[in-house]
């Protein structure tokens, strides 16, 4: 389970053990991945001995350290609660990246980050018409928590409406 690279990089303080861990279980996603398999949570926690909770902790910190998507039934298959991957699809869109690019760096289709990116800018643009989350819900037929997730990630990277607007006019998109 532990790579040689692995081997040389541990010096014994606690925190670098840690983050050799999560690397490790990392890496094995990735390797069963491109044996196309997926681990669960259920068999990472066998093989690992660590509670599921723990993988899952793993996992998602370093998927946002590392701008990735690591590949498990819940961001391959959108299998569970696992949302994260639409965050770094859209993240990765805002940056500039091209959907080729998008869809390299997460291991998802074309199709699948285009069908992401739209939404989030369906929503955007229902949101500068101050359109209700409900409503939202309801035109774009996605659910509500979805909706939401896309509001949030708005307010993050948006200070106010003018700057949405300039950058949806940059991209061509007329309202």
């Amino acid at each position: 389970m532990l790579s040689k690279e692995e081997l040389k990089g541990f010096s014994g303080t606690s925190a670098e053990y840690l983050n050799l861990f999560k690397q490790r279980i990392i890496r094995v996603c990735f390797e069963v991945y491109k044996q196309n398999g997926l681990l669960t949570l259920a068999e990472m926690q066998w093989i690992f001995m660590v509670s599921a909770t723990r993988i899952s902790e793993f996992i998602r910190s370093g998927q946002c350290e590392h701008n990735i998507i690591v590949p498990t039934p819940g961001t391959i298959l959108d299998a569970g609660r696992s949302m994260t991957h639409k965050d770094i699809i859209v993240k990765l869109h805002l940056q500039g990246h091209s959907v080729k690019e998008i869809s390299r760096i997460t291991y998802h289709s074309p199709r699948s980050v285009d069908s992401y990116i739209g939404t989030f800018e369906a929503v955007l643009i229902l949101y500068l018409y101050k359109m209700p989350v409900e409503l939202m819900s309801r035109i774009l037929k996605r659910g509500i928590s979805l909706i939401r997730e896309h509001l949030k990630l708005i307010d993050e990277v948006y200070s106010d409406a003018l700057e949405i607007k300039k950058d949806l006019i940059k991209k061509g998109v007329r309202f």
